[in-house]
């Protein structure tokens, strides 16, 4: 069934955002949609007055206290009269066909659509697609990068929250996003979820919305940003691989946390644990030296929120199994670059690529096929995809070899292929390899 503007609820989280609000909805209102909902968390700053008045029909709900991004979206989904949900945040504007363009992805399996986010100028890109690593830890794809110089994908793991539509009772079907996430990466385990119950992820380039940029976020504690991240990210592994990489990859998981913690905090084995250099470091007022300290305490107490949680975890994880109807060897190709490195230190990099080979996880992985092309664009891209298919595959099975043997093949440009790759997008870095070719490389 086709869907209209008309059938939209639009739904917005605040919390302290009058100045961001006073940009958003006039973008908003003049889109027409079945209702503007505003779940307030608790705001002190005059939000509310200043909704009432400007915009009397925006529909508010009240949260007593900032409950983060997933309840108060979940508590709108539950009283919206669309059949369509659009999430935005509160720190963006939107572009007149934001909604349109978005729908008109939509329809069969696919019940969901991420939209492009672009920096508040318009010229940059804040979310074209996203990546998965294997770990849980997400990636806004080709940020930073300039709008007209990158691709777009056609299908995605997962759409960026701040900017999305979904079906109303598909996302109530799933259970909407995990309020236990509070904020960060709840739209990850949702775009997994949809797509492990059979369902489909678009992004849909030609919605459009611009971002200020982490509106909310600027206000809280960056340690707290991190921890959250740390965790949720744990989470997600827990929640939905399959049995058998679950049981591999969410102990390493921990593993790892624990190696990142200690890491950071500057333990020094050969002074017996003494903790000499951390504490020089501080004696001295390191600034740099409380941030990793912090840093790596985050990754203690997100292990411990994780297994304190574990029963209540696991009773969350047969839910969310219970609703497969797609493997994981089916969506592993969207996580696009699953072993791109989270840490840059070659002490964690090589205790983690032997991990890897003892568990075997790069298998699981490779080879990755492209994600589903539509039919209707079939016909006449066939050859096409089937070249770019045993490409693909011979140069993922390249990089999963670069990564497992450092130094074991390639030079320089092989190197700076993989960083455009990572940075920029396949697209940019193939093209680039090509004209390396081509000047008799």
């Amino acid at each position: 069934m086709s869907r209209s503007v008309s059938d939209v609820s639009v739904v917005t989280v605040n919390w302290n955002g009058k100045d961001h609000l006073e940009t958003l909805l006039p973008s908003l209102t003049v889109l027409d949609p079945r209702e503007i909902i505003l779940v307030d968390n608790g705001s002190s700053d005059g939000s509310q007055d200043f909704v009432r008045s400007r915009y009397p029909a925006v529909r508010i709900i009240q949260n007593d206290t900032n409950r983060g991004f997933a309840q108060p979206n979940n508590l709108a989904a539950e009283v919206a009269q669309g059949r369509c949900l659009a999430f935005i945040n509160n720190d963006m504007r939107v572009d007149p066909g934001w909604i349109k363009t978005a729908l008109a992805r939509m329809g069969g399996t696919v019940i969901c659509a991420g939209s492009r986010i672009l920096d508040w100028s318009g010229e940059k890109i804040d979310f074209n697609g996203s990546s998965l690593e294997y770990l849980g830890y997400a990636l806004q794809r080709d940020l930073g990068q300039p709008w007209r110089s990158v691709g777009s994908p056609d299908r995605i793991l997962f759409p960026c929250g701040g900017a999305m539509l979904i079906d109303r009772e598909v996302f109530r079907q799933v259970g909407g996003f995990d309020e236990d996430y509070f904020a960060i990466f709840e739209d990850v385990d949702l775009g997994w979820r949809l797509w492990l119950a059979g369902y489909e992820v678009a992004f849909a380039s030609d919605s459009v919305a611009f971002h200020k940029g982490h509106g909310t976020f600027k206000t809280q504690a960056n340690e707290k940003m991190r921890y959250l991240m740390h965790r949720n990210a744990m989470f997600t592994v827990l929640k939905n691989y399959e049995e058998t990489a679950f049981r591999k990859v969410f102990a390493l998981a921990i593993v790892l946390a624990i190696k990142r913690a200690v890491l950071f905090a500057g333990v020094d084995r050969e002074r017996f644990y003494l903790w000499s250099k951390s504490r020089e470091r501080l004696e001295q007022s390191d600034r740099s030296a409380c941030t990793q300290i912090l840093d790596a305490l985050n990754h203690l107490v997100a292990v411990d929120d994780v297994l304190d949680q574990l029963p209540v975890l696991l009773e969350k994880r047969s839910r969310v199994q219970a609703l497969r109807k797609r493997p994981d060897a089916e969506i592993f190709p969207l996580f696009v670059d699953p072993f791109r490195p989270i840490v840059e230190n070659s002490e964690y990099l090589s205790i983690e690529r032997s991990h890897l080979e003892t568990l075997e996880l790069t298998k699981l992985f490779e080879p990755l096929a492209c994600p589903p092309v539509p039919p209707e664009r079939l016909a006449d891209l066939q050859e096409r995809v089937a070249l770019l298919r045993r490409e693909l595959s011979a140069l993922q099975w390249l990089q999963s070899q670069a990564i497992l043997h450092p130094g074991g093949i390639g030079g320089p440009g092989f190197r700076q292929f993989f960083r455009t790759w990572r940075s920029q997008g396949f697209g940019v870095a193939w093209r680039r390899f090509l004209e390396h070719v081509d000047r008799g490389l």
